[in-house]
């Protein structure tokens, strides 16, 4: 455990915008780059990706080339027919990045809209069932309380703390009125991934119910591996702006090609047809891309694609490696830290980038929060359970600065 007295010395680091940490080590040194090119990185012990990912100055850069170089004609086809590359690449790219074909695509502005549409997409009858988890985001749980209020479904809830059997509990849940399962891919609550060949296997049985199966893919890419083919759901959102570090206001929806026509549309408009007239005749586009409409942000998907990019070239599985080793030293520090306990699962696959630690019962983790982020410059984050506190732990973080975080923890709440 880092002493306190040390946190002094980080702080000073921090302040004076710091690149590096003394306990990269020289095979290390593309760790150091990519901090260097986050400025949150170094601006800050940033512990809080699993809410907001800090994007590098390559991302910052594209959004601000495209919006200029857009904004010199948006109407003008010398500026319109290059922007108008962006979707169909940014597609593609996460097609083959994520483990889809590019028709399976859609890009939204967030995990929630792709949630939504998703919620949204069957004709739902009173007494219809849809299964979540005890570990969901709000926005994997608002819809379904608006479609309860609104058409009188029923949410069942299963049980997925560390430890519990994924298909036992769901299983224990199914009857002949479930329709659909909804559940997180890796929880922002305790940070449990759900392994993709047991996800497979979930994916496998539902089908032979005819239960539609989506994945809340917040938390996935950039964090644990995540591949769409593998995984065995009928849909998964997710987003740009947590550990793909891209920017705010994007994200994408991976749909079945399969079962396109059965993931209706509730929000449709210009864009999402592949015909028209004004004669009551429309046809949709044949791919995911139906539920893409109106004017765009193309600059900033221009940004997400460059994250994407950007990412890529250091490695995913580097990438992932790295939080894992991370994750061990977390683990061993919180052993070493009286006071403190690990809520999230100590084993790979099972675990991820999403580390949450439990406090001291008479510790406040939202009072704990704001003594961090105001006192230390520390971001961090609490969560659903009341003594559960997240540190979000990315590849650019290093053990000198999860070292610090716990020391600042275990201090405040001694």
């Amino acid at each position: 455990m880092v002493p306190v007295g040390r946190l002094a010395g980080l702080h000073e680091d921090v302040a004076a915008g710091a690149t590096t940490a003394s306990d990269l080590a020289p095979q290390d040194a593309w760790v150091a780059r990519g901090r260097a090119e986050i400025p949150a990185a170094t601006g800050s012990v940033y512990l809080q990706t699993g809410g907001i990912g800090p994007a590098p100055k390559a991302v910052i850069d594209e959004v601000k080339d495209r919006l200029e170089f857009q904004n010199q004609g948006p109407a003008d086809p010398r500026y319109a027919t290059d922007m108008a590359r962006v979707e169909p690449d940014l597609r593609a790219q996460l097609a083959r990045v994520f483990g889809a074909a590019t028709d399976e695509v859609a890009l939204t502005h967030s995990t929630s809209e792709g949630i939504s549409i998703v919620a949204w997409s069957l004709n739902w009858r009173p007494g219809d069932e849809v299964i979540l988890s005890n570990i969901e985001h709000p926005a994997n749980v608002i819809p379904w309380y608006v479609l309860r209020d609104r058409f009188g479904i029923a949410i069942r809830e299963i049980d997925l703390s560390v430890g519990t059997s994924l298909m036992d509990e769901v299983a224990a849940q199914l009857s002949p009125r479930t329709r659909m399962v909804s559940i997180s891919h890796v929880s922002r609550n305790n940070g449990r991934t759900i392994r993709t060949g047991e996800s497979a296997e979930l994916g496998r049985l539902l089908r032979t119910r005819g239960i539609r199966y989506h994945l809340d893919g917040a938390q996935g890419p950039g964090c644990v591996p995540t591949d769409f083919r593998a995984l065995g759901c009928d849909c998964y959102s997710t987003c740009g702006h947590k550990w793909l570090l891209g920017p705010k206001g994007t994200g994408a929806l991976f749909v079945r090609r399969n079962i396109l026509d059965d993931v209706q549309l509730s929000w449709a408009g210009s864009h999402s047809h592949a015909t028209m007239d004004y004669e009551g005749a429309y046809t949709l586009l044949p791919g995911a891309a139906r539920y893409e409409f109106g004017t765009r942000a193309l600059a900033d998907f221009a940004g997400f694609g460059r994250a994407v990019e950007w990412m890529e070239d250091i490695g995913f599985e580097r990438i992932e490696d790295r939080i894992q080793s991370l994750v061990d030293h977390a683990i061993e520090a919180i052993a070493h830290t009286d006071g403190l306990e690990v809520s999230s699962p100590g084993t790979r696959p099972d675990r991820s980038g999403v580390f949450v630690l439990q406090l001291p019962a008479d510790c406040d983790a939202t009072a704990l929060y704001n003594d961090l982020r105001e006192d230390a410059r520390i971001l961090a984050s609490p969560v659903r359970q009341p003594r559960d506190f997240r540190l979000s732990i990315h590849f650019f973080n290093t053990r000198d600065e999860i070292d610090a975080a716990i020391a600042a923890i275990a201090e405040r709440c001694r």
